[in-house]
């Protein structure tokens, strides 16, 4: 069989694996013959992990607690999966964090360094200690979890866009200075994500609104062409599709994965 879209037998680290989107990439590529690392800062990462261990077994997955803020504790991580399995071939910087924030005027700096401390430094790191390795391997693919709200301001968002939009910047660079050790470095861009995150989101929207949970859901359903959320399967085709010669030409992108919600 080619390999032009195999991943079978390929070894993956997916922070922010313990529920919503991160679980979802987490597993779809297991289904697909990935061994994953599966990182969090929640415990619940574990029982997260035995299901996917229990659900495909010749997936060598296993999980780690860490907070992505801790550059040591990432530097460890990967080192981990490098030790146990040999080889690092898909980092997905996926972990992130919203906060209420209000304003611009409103925001409170802890508000902000927490922010950017995870959704941006977290990322960072991963990037950082993935490079290394594939640098050693020359090979390998680097997939960080942008968002559209990096690329267009939104109000009540500028902290957490701004994390994004710098997690943009820094893919773009990153793909120019690793590029001649054949590693592809991009950014995908979910929408209206069905998620533990998002749902806050929706939450608050629907509370500012005088509308229920559900009608603010249908509202924003509305405005996706595909008529859905996105799901963590959705980010897992992308990433399997870098991280294979089909994908390999493509390097320094931000690729929206939102159902046709925004083509910025």
């Amino acid at each position: 069989m080619s390999d032009f879209r195999d991943v079978k037998g390929k070894v993956a680290i997916v922070t922010g694996a313990a529920r919503g989107i991160g679980k979802g990439i987490a597993e779809t590529l297991a289904s697909e013959g990935v061994h994953v690392v599966m990182a969090d800062l929640l415990d619940l990462v574990h029982e997260s992990c035995k299901e996917v261990n229990e659900k495909y077994p010749e997936s060598k997955a296993y999980s780690v607690v860490l907070d992505v803020s801790d550059e040591n504790a990432v530097k460890e991580l990967v080192a981990g999966a490098v030790k146990k399995f040999g080889k690092l071939d898909i980092m997905a910087n996926n972990a992130g964090m919203h906060a209420p924030t209000g304003n611009v005027w409103e925001t409170e700096e802890k508000t902000i360094d927490r922010i950017m401390a995870v959704n941006f430094k977290g990322i960072f790191f991963g990037c950082k200690y993935a490079a290394q390795q594939m640098i050693k391997q020359k090979s390998g693919t680097i997939v960080n979890t942008g968002s559209f709200f990096g690329k267009v301001g939104h109000p009540g968002s500028a902290t957490y866009g701004a994390s994004k939009a710098a997690v943009h910047t820094m893919t773009q660079s990153l793909s120019q200075e690793i590029a001649e050790y054949k590693v592809n470095v991009n950014a995908l861009c979910p929408g209206l994500a069905a998620s533990e995150m998002h749902w806050g989101f929706v939450e608050a929207d629907a509370k500012a609104l005088g509308i229920t949970f559900d009608e603010m859901k249908e509202k924003e359903l509305e405005d996706i062409p595909l008529h859905r959320y996105g799901y963590g399967k959705d980010l897992a085709g992308a990433i399997m599709w870098l991280a294979t010669p089909s994908g390999e030409y493509i390097t320094g992108q931000l690729i929206n994965v939102n159902g046709g919600l925004d083509f910025t």
